[in-house]
């Protein structure tokens, strides 16, 4: 049985779905959203306990320069500190051959106060690698690249499988290099909304977007048949509608290094100001565990 399928069969809708994301709804079908939970001594983190008003704020895979560095600069300019999970990919894409003005990304992004975690190498689903694949493949590669960007003494603060997917090769992998998985307790949705978006400006896409988009009429009923220039400000009321369901404290925040997550950032601080929610680096939200 598939994951979605799954979490159907336990009785959750297509609109819970949709709003938790899956990964975050198969965790509220078997209990695993919990701050640590221990599988054969892999531990994975999907939020943290704590009273304390702290969050963090997670952006993935960082396909996009552009976004990425435009993203970065906008917390870092509000004293706000991420932390990121590239795909080893992006990453020695930037240091083979980073587009004018990207030179040296990654450590400009360490210098602006954020962190990095790993998202493997190269955002294949992973539900049927071995150990060995997975080092060899993935691990190691990733390593290599993040070291040659920001030094020999990097280690990444946890790993983020892609499509956040934990097989027992993956929880393996995490006890071997003594490195937590960490996945999220909020979807933000911005891929959805993206997605559907940009399938909205491309004229041979007609037919995607209405089946992309209609994922979110279920959310967003009113805002569904929305025109181009009107979809960013949807996808933003999009996001802060998953924040306003299921912002908690010790939440750790799934994003992705996109258009519509850049346009969000100062509507989000904002929500997170009014609910005296204070983001900070994962590194840092883990000392509040309690």
């Amino acid at each position: 049985m598939s994951q979605t399928k799954a979490a159907m069969a336990a009785g959750l809708s297509r609109r819970q779905l949709l709003r938790l994301g899956v990964g975050a709804a198969l965790g509220a079908v078997f209990g695993l959203n919990q701050d640590a939970a221990s599988a054969n001594g892999a531990r994975i983190i999907r939020h943290v306990s704590t009273n304390a008003r702290k969050v963090c704020l997670t952006y993935d895979d960082l396909w996009s320069e552009y976004y990425t560095l435009r993203i970065a600069r906008e917390y870092s300019r509000r004293h706000v500190g991420l932390t990121l999970f590239p795909a080893g990919i992006a990453v020695l894409n930037n240091l083979r051959r980073p587009n004018a003005g990207y030179e040296n990304l990654y450590p400009r992004m360490r210098d602006m106060g954020h962190e990095f975690g790993c998202h493997l190498f190269t955002h294949r689903e992973i539900n049927n690698f071995g150990l060995q694949q997975l080092i060899d493949e993935e691990m190691e590669p990733t390593l290599d690249v993040m070291r040659r960007a920001l030094g020999p003494g990097f280690r990444p603060v946890g790993i983020r499988p892609p499509y956040g997917k934990v097989t027992d090769a993956l929880k393996e992998l995490s006890i071997r290099y003594g490195i937590p998985l960490i996945l999220w307790g909020l979807d933000s949705q911005d891929a959805i909304c993206t997605k559907a978006h940009e399938n909205k400006e491309d004229e041979d896409a007609t037919a995607n977007y209405n089946e992309v988009f209609a994922n979110l009429s279920d959310l967003y009923a009113e805002d569904a048949q929305c025109s181009v220039d009107e979809c960013p400000e949807v996808c933003v009321k999009a996001i802060l509608k998953n924040y306003e369901a299921y912002l908690r404290p010790g939440a750790i925040i799934l994003h992705h290094a996109l258009k519509t997550s850049y346009t969000a950032i100062q509507p989000t601080l904002d929500l997170l100001r009014d609910w005296n929610m204070q983001p900070l680096p994962l590194s840092q939200l883990l000392a509040y565990s309690a």
